[in-house]
Formats: structure tokens, sequence, C-alpha cells
């Protein structure tokens, strides 16, 4: 035990009071305090009279009987928001942010409360006097109703302990204050007055500091070395191990994913959390917390709730039935998510819910949701606190499987500290609505901090502050860069930069950041006996410098580290014998006849991987939900509409008999029937979506039939959208032609809709066969071999037949087979070689398929990869990835 700790100890056992300068030094006294009257053989000990400052003043409040008066800084802060939106509602100032406004005006009169400070109004610019008239009234407020703010509690003790209304004993401690707050000095004076022994100790270790310092490449290659240095010395048993990072907030993450991956690798391959295992003493916001996160969300719902919200009640297993329906529930999601609606109604959604047995109690859980949503009243934060307990409780949460100790250690302290802190607002907000009270709600969960209980774990990760007064066996102190220490001066903006300068105020100066960041780097330099002082060389494209505060401290070297044990690094380590196993291949198919039609042998070209995942597996990506119509319902849309106007024409000679009025309220009637058909209920796209898109059609519809359709030679409609089965290969396939045309000579066209842009004749000729649909009409037709077959790409502006033909014109667009180069390359010279070869082609995919053929062999990554879904299943571009480095 260093002797700095043993003063303090024996100073409290003889009855000094002890004042630390944060709750983790106080909590670190109090069980070393307990240690040692153990270690003593003391059976039975009061407790010491240790107490963090700010608890002290509090406890002191309470004693002289006012404790009911003090301001909690979730009030204090609806207080400054309600008198900052009173003052400025139809002003200009109503358009700041409230809350962060709010926020620093409380650290204003914070300051010139604890300073004692009366700022000179002829001194403050324009943004400080309206400041000074919003602390006016705040001031008035707490005056009127008798509260006590925070900032006020130094002055008030000061002024009991001198009037003699609190005593003091003869000897006082402070520990671990890098500075003295100007409520402490006051305290100091009146204390001497009254003949107190006042004594400043910084616990340290006994001996000078063995210290490393280290430079890092980067910023994670900084953290990768710490953690590696905190496993070794845990292998070697150490016991007390200080982390301290200047940026602990936004690094915390990184840190603990690091850190956990080093130190407890195994977590990585575990499902679900568990409750043992090892623990980091490592803090963050309530709110991020799984369990809190969904009751966060949960509470969130509105009437229109968008289907990324309906997702995660779906698959959150913090709400009732989250275990007895997950199958129904996933099922349910994935088709949410291809509804084409961004957000869904949700008494409609209630009715398409109740209809599955499988979703009862998702039924439940919606409308009570929906239920919640509809209270529009005005009610005491008191009452709304207790809705939403109520609101979570007839939702099931926390869920219907046993929680683990962290789980409800955090519903612990949502129920104590953001639910009790929602209904302590009572005293200082009138009635408000739903929607401010859960941004309270929301904000108290984001502003707690958690955690975990129990005993302080052998590795502590701290932020600057936080660290004050602690000691270690090993140290490392990170991030120590020229922006971290000293760091930037942030002066407060309503206070006047010459009076903060003046009294020396907290981020008022470099001067002062300075001298703050001096003593910092002193005081962490004695607190342990081996230290790393580190920092990176680079974040991002940005080179770094050290703080000029650590040039000069111990000598540059690499901290002793252990081998990473990370789960990748195990592996690539390891390299244990594989076994070859020909996973290009799954087993045959018994069955010959299969759906998926000719999108089966489309994917097989395209790449025989997406075919097996796609038509034997039956996987798919889920889809994303976006809105309007997607580009595949477009396409449907046209196939539909074009299949209904030719059905009533049937001839191209009854199309030119129509007057130009009388093509457009066809085409009107029947992109308005298919419209009609195609969206209803409740995952029908809003109106106003539907009756651009429907104009759209329209238009395009007849762009279509007057630059193709009647410039052409006369033709009759033989078949349009009809469904056929034939044999290919070993496998018999179902299919369906858009439309299939006579021409006057006899010859038979088929034509395959397209509204997309990216179209090649060439596709017809390649191998393997990338576009099998019109080959497989032109063999198997019922009316024989075709004579042309043609794509029709409906596209504004681009509206045109693409194909192959047997006759001399085809038309524009059409050509005949001689006039392609790959033809010529495969010795095709004719269109009975091209149907020979569309019958081998064909043959050989449907074989493919039927063998099992399933190897990641992409035609093109360019073209068979790009719409893909399956690339976090193939990992292609992983793999390209390798092969490039």
């Amino acid at each position: 035990m260093p002797n700095s700790l043993k003063k303090i100890l024996q100073a409290a056992h003889s009855g000094a009071l002890v004042l630390t300068a944060n709750k983790r030094l106080y909590r670190h006294l109090s069980s070393a305090y307990d240690q040692w009257m153990q270690e003593s053989g003391v059976k039975v000990w009061s407790p010491p009279a240790i107490h963090s400052y700010d608890s002290w003043l509090v406890e002191c409040l309470h004693e002289l009987g006012e404790g009911w008066s003090l301001l909690q800084p979730q009030q204090e802060r609806s207080l400054w928001e309600d008198e900052i939106s009173a003052a400025e509602r139809g002003s200009t100032f109503e358009l700041l942010q409230l809350a962060q406004t709010a926020e620093k005006a409380r650290q204003a009169h914070q300051l010139l409360n604890a300073y004692g400070i009366v700022p000179e109004v002829r001194d403050a610019t324009p943004d400080q006097r309206t400041f000074l008239r919003w602390r006016q009234a705040y001031q008035q407020r707490c005056r009127e109703q008798d509260w006590i703010d925070k900032s006020d509690l130094p002055g008030k003790i000061a002024l009991a302990v001198s009037d003699g209304a609190l005593a003091l004993p003869e000897d006082l401690l402070l520990v671990g204050f890098d500075q003295y707050p100007p409520g402490l000095d006051q305290l100091q004076q009146v204390a001497r007055e009254q003949g107190v022994n006042c004594i400043a100790l910084m616990p340290c270790v006994d001996r000078q500091a063995d210290i490393i310092r280290f430079a890092a490449p980067h910023t994670e290659a900084e953290l990768l070395a710490a953690a590696c240095w905190t496993r070794r010395l845990l292998l070697q048993g150490a016991e007390r191990i200080g982390i301290v990072v200047p940026d602990l907030a936004r690094q915390r993450r990184r840190i603990e994913r690091i850190f956990r991956a080093q130190i407890d690798p195994q977590a990585d391959l575990l499902v679900e959390d568990r409750d043992e295992g090892f623990s980091l003493s490592l803090g963050g916001p309530l709110a991020e917390q799984g369990v809190v996160h969904a009751a966060l969300e949960l509470l969130a719902f509105s009437l229109l709730p968008s289907v990324e919200e309906l997702s995660f009640l779906l698959r959150t297993p913090y709400v009732g039935g989250s275990v007895r329906e997950a199958d129904a529930r996933a099922l349910l999601d994935a088709r949410l998510r291809g509804c084409g609606r961004r957000n869904l109604d949700l008494s409609g959604l209630i009715g398409v819910v109740q209809k599955n047995p499988a979703l009862s109690a998702v039924a439940e859980i919606l409308a009570d949701v929906r239920e919640q949503a509809q209270n529009r009243g005005k009610h005491s934060p008191a009452t709304w606190a207790g809705m939403f307990s109520e609101n979570l409780h007839q939702l099931g949460w926390p869920g219907e499987r046993r929680i683990h100790s962290h789980e409800y250690q955090a519903v612990k302290s949502w129920q104590t500290h953001v639910l009790e802190g929602l209904a302590g607002l009572d005293a200082v907000l009138p009635p408000i609505s739903r929607g401010r009270a859960f941004g309270l709600l929301r904000r108290l969960a984001r502003e707690t901090e958690f955690q975990l209980e129990g005993a302080t774990g052998r590795v502590q990760i701290v932020g600057v502050l936080e660290s004050s007064g602690l000691t270690f066996q090993h140290l490392w102190v990170m991030g120590l860069g020229e922006h971290a220490l000293p760091a930037r001066p942030q002066p407060n903006p309503f206070i006047p930069l010459q009076v903060q300068r003046e009294y020396r105020m907290p981020r008022s100066s470099a001067e002062r950041e300075l001298e703050f960041a001096e003593q910092v780097i002193d005081r962490l330099s004695k607190a342990a006996p081996n230290i790393v002082f580190s920092y990176p060389l680079r974040d991002g494209d940005s080179d770094l410098r050290p703080s000029p505060l650590i040039t000069a401290c111990g000598t540059p070297g690499l901290p002793p580290c252990a081998p990473r044990v990370d789960l990748q690094t195990a592996l690539q380590k390891a390299r244990p014998d594989l076994d070859g196993i020909a996973d290009w291949r799954g087993p045959g198919l018994e069955r010959t006849l299969v759906s998926g039609g000719t999108g089966l042998l489309k994917d097989q070209a395209h790449c025989p991987f997406r075919a097996f995942v796609h038509q034997r597996l039956g996987c798919r990506a889920l889809e994303e939900a976006a809105p309007g119509v997607s580009a595949m319902e477009r396409g449907d849309l046209v196939h539909l509409a074009l299949e209904k106007i030719w059905g009533k024409l049937k001839t191209q000679q009854n199309l030119l008999a129509l007057g130009e009025d009388e093509i457009g309220t066809l085409v009107r009637e029947q992109v308005e029937m298919v419209f009609s058909r195609s969206f209803q209920g409740l995952f029908a796209p809003p109106e106003m979506f539907l009756r651009v898109e429907k104009e759209r059609t329209i238009r395009l519809l007849e762009d279509w039939l007057h630059a193709v359709e009647m410039s052409r030679g006369s033709f009759t409609v033989v078949r349009l959208e009809e469904k056929l089965e034939t044999a290919i290969g070993p496998l018999t396939i179902k299919y369906k032609v858009d439309r299939v045309d006579r021409l006057d000579n006899g010859a038979l066209i088929v034509i395959d809709y397209k509204t997309g842009q990216d179209l090649r004749t060439q596709d017809l000729l390649s191998v393997p066969l990338l576009e099998p649909q019109l080959p497989l009409y032109a063999l198997s037709g019922p009316e024989g071999n075709a004579d042309t077959v043609a794509y029709a790409q409906i596209r504004r502006g681009h509206c045109r037949f693409i194909g192959l033909t047997r006759m001399a014109d085809g038309g524009r667009g059409v050509k005949g087979v001689d006039q392609f180069p790959q033809a010529q390359e495969l010795g095709i010279e004719g269109w009975t070689d091209l149907l020979a070869f569309w019958r081998d082609q064909l043959d050989n995919l449907a074989a493919d398929f039927q063998r099992g053929e399933a190897a990641v062999e992409p035609f093109s990554q360019e073209r068979s990869c790009r719409y893909c879904d399956l690339h976090g299943l193939c990992r292609i571009h992983e793999h390209s990835g390798l092969e490039e480095d």
C-alpha cells in the first residue's frame, strides 16, 4: 500500500473528513479502507467519513433540513429550457437549438455563481445581454419557489459552517484535486478560521516511475498495443491496471471492441451475451444498452410507423412473444420490407396481422402501441412516467426469455434513474404533451451513465478527470497528441472573455489549459511505478505530433506486449491442415419438373452459385423499404397494361383505325384498370405516388404505340402472356412468353418486353447463354420455330425493337445473324445453326443445374454481380481483393 494512501486511511480512521475530487476515487478509498480493516483483524468498524465533494455538499444540505429544495440536474435543464423558450417565443432566438443553448446558459450561470461574479451589462455582447435576461428570470423563479441551484450549494454550506450550523472535525483532507473549484477555496478559508487543519493530498506511488514514451503508427495501432500490453500484465497477475484516455467518450466503443477481442476473445464466438467473463470498468450511456434502447424504440412508435421501426419491433427479443413467434415474425418482416412503402398505417397493419393466428402476440402489441400513440393529452411528468412504465409492461418488455445480469442492472437503472428522474420534473414543469415527455425521457437515458455493479475490475479505463487521485500498479495514458494536452480553449460564449480570463475560469485561455495540462501530466507521472505515455503519429490523413508536455518524459520505446489473440489472428496463426471439400457442386436434383422458369437458366448462365442459392435453397436477400413504385413493379405494370391493350386490339389494323384521342382513351382505361387491381389495401403506395406513376405509364405506352407499333408492317397478335411448359435437357421448365406476333407472310415474331436500358443483342449469342427466354420460346413454341426474336425496349426516348431474324428485312434494330461477329466466331452461318446453338446452350445450362453445379464463377463481375443480392454469401469481392493483394 503506498504511503500516501496509508496516510489518508489513517486520517479517516482518526475521524478526519476526507473529501475526494470524484466518485470513483471515493469508491476506491472506501474499498481500500474496508480492506485495511480486514487485514488489521478488525471484525466490526464504523464507516469512515469519506465522501466525494459533490455528494458531501448534498448530504450537508439534507442535514440542514433543506434537501427538498435542491434542484436536480435534469430539473435545472428543464427550467432553463422553459425560461428561454418563454422569453424568446416569436423572436429569432426561437430558431436556436434549445437544449444546447440552455445547457451553455446553465454552465455560464454556474460559473458566475461559483466565482461570485456580477457581470457588467455594459461590457456584454448582445447575446450575453440576452443570457443575463434569461438568468434573471431563472433566478427569480428559484427565489419564488425556494429552490436551490447546485451552484448555490458551496456558498450555502460554507455559510452554515461559519455560523456553526454545521460542524467540521479537526482535520479536513482534500484528496485528488488537480485544481480547487472556487467553492472549495471558500470552504477551506472558513474551516481555517474555525481552527480546522486543512490538508491537500494527491495519492502517488512511493518510487519514481519507469516511463516509456510510445509513438504508434495510428490510433487503432495504439489501442491494439495497449490491449496486448494489458493482457500480458493480466497473465502475470497484475491487480490494478489503469488506462487513461483523454477523449474517452468518443473512443469508448472502439476501446471496448479491441480490448475485449484481446482479453476475452471467446466472447466473439458467443451468440448471446454472458454474465461471466472479463469485465471492463468502462461506463457508457444507459440508452445504448440493448434492453433500454428497445424500450425507447417501443415508446417512440407513432400511428404511421416506418418499415424500419416495424422491423425492429418484429426482431427485438425484448417484447412479449419474441421466442414463440420468432419464425412468423421473421416472415412478416421480410414481407414488410418488400411492400414498397416507407411508412405503414398502424390500424391497417393490425387488420392484416390479426388474420394470422401465428402472430396473435404481435397483433396485441400493435394494438397496445396504437393506443399509446393516440394519447394526445397533457399530463404531469410523473403521470407520464407511470404511463410509460405501464405501456412497456403491456408490450411484454423486457421480453419472455431470461435476461442476463447486465440487462437486469440496466432495467433497474432505467427505473431508478430515468423513470424516477422524469417523475422528479413535476416540481418544475407544468403538464406536458407526450412528445415532450418522451423527449425528456430519451435525454435522461442518454445522460445517465451505466456502469455494471460489483467489484472494480482489474482493468480500469477512465478519462483524465476521472483518473484524479487514483494509483495503479501499471498505467497507460494514451492519445497524448498535441491537441489533447493541452486542449484547445473553449470559453463560454455567454460570459465576457475578459471576465473568464481575469478569474482564470476553466477552458478560458491557452495559458489556463497549459497550466492544467502540466498538473495532469505531473500527477499521472506519479500514479504508478510503470507508465506508458503514448500518442498516434497519424489520424486519417493528418500527421500528428506528441504533446510537448511528454517529450521529456521517460524514454522512447515499445512497451512489452503479449501476442495478439483475437479470433482472426488466432485462426491465421494456427493454420490447421484443412480437408479439401469440393464446394463447387451440390447434390444432384432428383426431380425433373422445376420451378423458376427461364430465370433459373439465366441465373445458371450468369453464375452457377446464384442459381443454386436462388433456385435450390430458395434464399434471397431481404428487400429494403423504399417509397413509391420499384423498377420491377414498373415493368410488371407495363406488361399487364400491354396485355390488356392488345387483348382488345388483336391486330395492328385495329390500332391504325383508331384516332389519337381514341388511342389515349384506350391506354388510360387499361392503365387505370391495371393500377386499381395491382395496388390495393395496406401495401399500396400513397395516392400521390400512384398518380404520378400512372401518368408516366400512360405517356410511355402512348409513345410506344405511336413510335413503334404503328410504324411496323402489318401483324396479328397470336399469344399474350401465355404460360407454357417444355423439356430442356433433363429438366421440364415452366415459362411464359410476353407476346407472339404473326406477320402477313406467316412469319412468327417472339417479343419480350423490357423497360430497362441495359439491352444487348449479343447476349443471345453468348457462351453461356445469358438471355435464355427468347431462345427457349423460339425453339419450343406451339406454333413451331420462330422466325424473329426481339426485345421491345419500352423506355421514354428509347422505344425500339432489338433482336435477331432469319428474314431479309427484320426492321429497325432487328438484324440477321450473319451481321454479328460473335456468330461467325461460333461458326453460326444461318438461322438453323443459331437454333441448334441455342438448343445446345439451353441443354447445357439445364444439365449443369440438374447436376448441382454451384461454383462461384460469374460470367462478368461488372454485369453478373452488379445487381446480385448474394455478395454477403459468396463474398466474391473479398476474394477479388485477395487476388489483387
